[in-house]
């Protein structure tokens, strides 16, 4: 555990400021001029706009870095270090002096809104790293935060740091907070920020070398210096404007799944039926049907080639995405095209490949398999009573006698696709992939496992489409007139939303018995409802908040509803916003 100095003085007086902020403490929303964004910048010099004091030196200009951290100079001198993700003990003491509120390998990407900013006045100076995002997370949509630095003319230093948080940038290794005039200092041991206290040396700092353990989120830490040393607080924030969103926006629909099984891990689905019943907007999948295998009569030999394909037409249109096809086309290695045209014969799977092909394939397992080879089975194709069937009759693996047995059937009336594993097959010779993809680019969700996943079933839309989404647009601070819910992944339906207002936050109940399936309440709804516009799939509503001191503190929830297709309701929801108003 750290050590705690603690000096009855100093101790007093930090507790004492303290006291009082604690009544208004939260970052400075005049966050001055923007002076870039970018991963791993050092920006250019920045005056301070007074004499700051560290360790018996002032200094009149700082040297901002996305990572988090400020050099101190005067007018350059000493020279500030490169921007530098990887935060060390070792670099804080050798350095030139630093302010460190968070070094850690960050990003601060304009697809975020990401910004650092500057606001320097001859009575505090404040640096802001606005929607930075911690770089082993660096995925639009993954935690984003805000924190700030305010330095004052006494030397004192404060850090804010609002809820969400997280040190999970553990690309560059450790997190550091704290203050060192650098130069060669000597290093104290570290102090836990969260607890208070004080120490008599001149550098101060917390090392976090465990991701996720940040602990002063929604919080500031009060650096107050003394003779020598420095007293630390940490000052819970009150009377802050927030935004918090929970929960998850329906109808999230993929419109592409897999499985890929690795040469070296065993084949699980054998013995089993996946059965792909067509809704008119995408497929229900389940395992949960049992099938009945089709024992062909007078079949036709098919794809009778190592890594070939070839076409077969059907007796009727069978309903596909986007409409209908009357083919398929069947590729040796475990694939059909519902199309008359095929996505080429490559025999190794890739997801990427799969995701990508242009004709919309279900793979019942995408292998290098040889038919030609001595002794295996052949591909066989037979229609019937209104449905096609394709029998992979004991194909063999290539360079394998391993043989591999599965039967797709195809219903030309309803478009449902049923997939019948033999019980003895158990994968050799090579990777499989098995699954489904819409033609054109699908986004990769991320491998499924079947043998699980389908016991709850699964839902396939023609579309790939994200859950509605709601979030605010802005801070409700006093005053903001132009405060708004953003909603977007808006269903193309109807050019209108709803958006409804409660006093309480609910932790999601279940709309299935309304006929919204995988939908969530998340709001009371007792304040009531507002509608307003959809632009693409994207709607807006401004709520302006007034500038009374009154209203400080007044929390409630949203959430927004829109029409789809992919419910019985016609409805789906958007995931709950809460917001508090502040300051």
């Amino acid at each position: 555990m750290p050590t705690i100095m603690r000096h009855p003085l100093t101790s007093a007086l930090a507790l004492t400021l303290a006291s009082s902020l604690a009544a208004q403490n939260c970052i400075d929303r005049n966050y001055g001029t923007a002076i870039g964004l970018g991963d791993d910048t050092m920006f250019a010099i920045q005056p301070i706009g007074f004499a700051f004091p560290l360790n018996g030196t002032t200094y009149t200009d700082v040297h901002v870095c996305t990572n988090g951290y400020v050099f101190l100079s005067n007018a350059g001198v000493p020279l500030p270090g490169a921007a530098d993700y990887s935060a060390t003990t070792a670099e804080l003491a050798s350095g030139s002096p630093r302010l460190a509120p968070f070094w850690t390998d960050l990003d601060v990407r304009a697809s975020n809104g990401g910004q650092c900013y500057v606001n320097a006045t001859a009575s505090m100076c404040t640096v802001t790293w606005s929607n930075a995002q911690c770089y082993a997370l660096a995925a639009d949509g993954l935690p984003v935060f805000t924190f700030q630095l305010q330095m004052l003319p006494s030397g004192q230093v404060q850090f804010f740091y609002e809820a969400g948080m997280t040190n999970h940038a553990t690309t560059g290794g450790a997190t550091l907070i704290g203050a060192c005039s650098g130069g060669g200092a000597t290093l104290p041991t570290a102090s836990d920020l969260s607890l208070g206290g004080a120490t008599p040396d001149p550098t101060i700092f917390e090392e976090l070398t465990v991701a996720d353990t940040f602990d002063l989120a929604d919080s500031s830490v009060l650096l107050l210096p003394g003779a020598p040393g420095w007293s630390f607080v940490r000052v819970p924030f009150s009377g802050c404007a927030s935004t918090q969103d929970y929960g998850t926006g329906c109808v999230d629909a993929k419109d592409s799944l897999y499985e890929f099984f690795a040469a070296s891990s065993s084949f699980d689905l054998a013995g089993k039926t996946i059965s792909m019943l067509r809704t008119g907007t995408g497929y229900f999948v389940t395992d949960a049907m049992p099938g009945s295998l089709f024992t062909h009569v007078s079949p036709t030999v098919i794809a009778a080639g190592d890594d070939i394909e070839q076409t077969v037409t059907l007796s009727s249109a069978m309903p596909v995405a986007g409409g209908t096809t009357s083919a398929l086309t069947v590729c040796s290695n475990g694939r059909i095209a519902l199309a008359s045209t095929g996505n080429g014969v490559a025999y190794a799977p890739v997801v990427a490949n799969f995701l990508a092909f242009a004709n919309t394939t279900i793979a019942p397992f995408w292998h290098d398999l040889n038919p030609t080879a001595g002794g295996s089975g052949s591909i066989l194709f037979e229609q019937a009573g209104g449905f096609a069937y394709v029998t992979w009759n004991g194909v063999y693996s290539y360079n394998t006698t391993s043989p591999n047995y599965c039967q797709c059937q195809f219903d030309l009336s309803t478009g449902d696709i049923t997939l019948i594993y033999d019980a003895a097959m158990v994968g050799s010779g090579g990777s499989y992939l098995v699954g489904y993809s819409v033609g054109g680019a699908s986004p990769d969700s991320g491998p499924v496992d079947l043998s699980t996943a389908l016991a709850a079933s699964l839902t396939l839309g023609d579309l790939s489409q994200e859950g509605l989404a709601l979030t605010g647009v802005g801070l409700p601070t006093l005053g903001n007139s132009s405060f708004a819910f953003s909603t977007t992944k808006v269903p193309p339906v109807l050019p209108l939303a709803f958006l409804f207002f409660g006093t309480g936050a609910l932790p999601g109940i279940d709309l299935g018995f309304l006929g919204m399936p995988g939908c969530n309440v998340y709001t009371t709804s007792d304040l009531g409802s507002f509608t307003f516009p959809v632009a693409g799939d994207t709607g807006s509503l401004v709520l302006p908040i007034p500038n009374s001191v009154g209203l400080i503190g007044l929390s409630f929830a949203a959430q927004s509803l829109a029409f789809s297709l992919m419910t019985p309701a016609n409805l789906v929801a958007s995931n709950g916003t809460q917001i508090t108003i502040g300051m």
